[in-house]
């Protein structure tokens, strides 16, 4: 079972790294002239429109074991930017349920559903590393701020 969550883990962080703008030209391509297609095109255009930091990150992945690794560095960007663009992208799995804004101080949120045991946040004044407690692992996201950039790592660990 572990090994099973380990690998769909793995491949929510691969497929999240594809490029957006190619998949919609992939549909469009393949149904041209369909109803389905040109609302897809509409729906992916306006989604890219809202996003607030623009596309200067830089990303690396590593995979030891039973861990897996994605840092990005985003340039000109602030925690809190950063923050509210991994939630709205839906970059880690369970964001929907993080707290809309960025906490000030250490806090811990019960969530008891789905797998998920709670959501642990650590609040320093230049870091913030929030912690996902899942019955199969845990998941780290941790935000620094780095001068003008932001360095965000994403850490699956599987039991």
């Amino acid at each position: 079972m572990k090994k099973i969550s380990f690998l769909c883990i793995s491949l929510l962080i691969f497929t999240a790294c594809k490029n957006d703008s190619k998949t919609t030209t992939e549909t469009l391509t393949a149904e041209k002239d369909t109803a389905e297609a040109k609302a897809i095109a509409v729906e992916n255009k306006t989604a890219s429109e809202k996003k607030e930091i623009p596309a200067l990150k830089k990303c690396t992945e590593k995979q030891i074991e039973y861990e897996t690794e994605q840092e990005c560095i985003f340039s000109n960007a602030h925690i809190a930017d950063v923050y509210k663009t991994t939630i709205q992208d839906q970059e880690i799995e369970k964001s929907e349920l993080l707290l809309t804004e960025l906490p000030k101080e250490n806090i811990t949120k019960e969530i008891n559903q789905d797998g998920l045991i709670s959501i642990s946040y650590t609040v320093t004044p230049k870091k913030t590393d929030i912690e996902f407690s899942f019955e199969g692992g845990v998941t780290t996201l941790s935000l620094e701020q780095q001068n003008k950039d932001v360095k965000r790592l994403i850490i699956h660990s599987a039991d």
